[in-house]
């Protein structure tokens, strides 16, 4: 396995991976704290429809980053706007922006078949760590770090209106500014990580680590370190197991971070039944 960090190609991956996975598994406990694990996944959804979008529209067929972050994020502060106008729940909101955006997406494809051939859309979509340049590292590297100032400046009332109702309430407006910029950086950290663990995988890694290190964490400060570690372990893992064995290097990341969390659980049920 050590032979393989000898390729330069193997070298940025690695990079890459640390990089999404300090910045996704960061966010992860703000995404469970405030219940966007479901939104999450209406936003990688909405960066697959961003690709056919951009791709119709001429940016090129490897990067068609303009319309997938402009169309993510106009899904993004819709979904927001919709939560805090309407009086349904959260989840049948963006059950509704799934399906548009899911159709929309399917149709634009048809119509890019007839042009291109899709598997040439499958890096965007399933994650191509191995095709990362200098610049994606450059990208991954300076905005990751100013979604995560950004955030970490934020990150206390972001908690604190997510766990008292009462105090969001009492401070509403000063909550949906917080809300939607924490939708905009959020949808920054997923679009620059598309190249590494692509768009149907990114979901994984704002939800699972946090999730895990919530089984065995007994704080906030625990959650965050063990969401970051569990990041780092299934990425580094993932990036490994798919250079060797030739397979997509997303979803050998999941796999990792399924496994992480079965782990977790087993951890916690064990602790539970020992005695105290």
């Amino acid at each position: 396995m050590t032979d393989l960090l000898g390729f330069g190609f193997v070298q940025r991956a690695l990079v890459a991976v640390v990089l999404s996975s300090v910045l996704l598994g960061g966010l992860s406990h703000l995404v469970l704290a405030r219940r966007l694990a479901f939104f999450s996944a209406a936003l990688g959804q909405a960066v697959l429809t961003g690709v056919s979008l951009g791709v119709l529209l001429g940016e090129p067929l490897d990067a068609p980053w303009g319309s997938v972050f402009g169309f993510s994020l106009l899904v993004a502060v819709l979904l927001v706007w919709a939560r805090r106008n309407s009086s349904l729940p959260t989840d049948t909101l963006v059950g509704v922006a799934l399906a548009g955006t899911l159709g929309l997406g399917v149709c634009l494809l048809v119509v890019i078949t007839q042009q291109f051939n899709v598997h040439q859309l499958e890096a965007v979509m399933f994650g191509s760590v191995l095709t990362v340049g200098p610049a994606d590292l450059a990208l991954l590297g300076v905005l990751g770090l100013v979604v995560l100032f950004a955030v970490g400046w934020l990150e206390n009332r972001l908690l604190l209106s997510s766990l008292d109702e009462r105090i969001a309430t009492a401070s509403k407006l000063a909550d949906a500014r917080d809300e939607y910029a924490f939708v905009v950086l959020l949808t920054v950290a997923i679009v620059i990580s598309v190249k590494v663990m692509g768009a149907l995988m990114v979901e994984a890694l704002l939800v699972i680590p946090a999730a895990a290190s919530r089984n065995v964490a007994r704080h906030v400060v625990g959650v965050v370190a063990g969401s970051v570690a569990v990041a780092l372990v299934a990425g580094v893992s993932g990036l490994l197991v798919s250079a060797r064995f030739n397979a997509p290097s997303g979803a050998a990341i999941v796999l990792g971070l399924v496994g992480l969390f079965a782990l977790s659980l087993s951890v916690r049920a064990l602790s539970a039944r020992s005695p105290r």
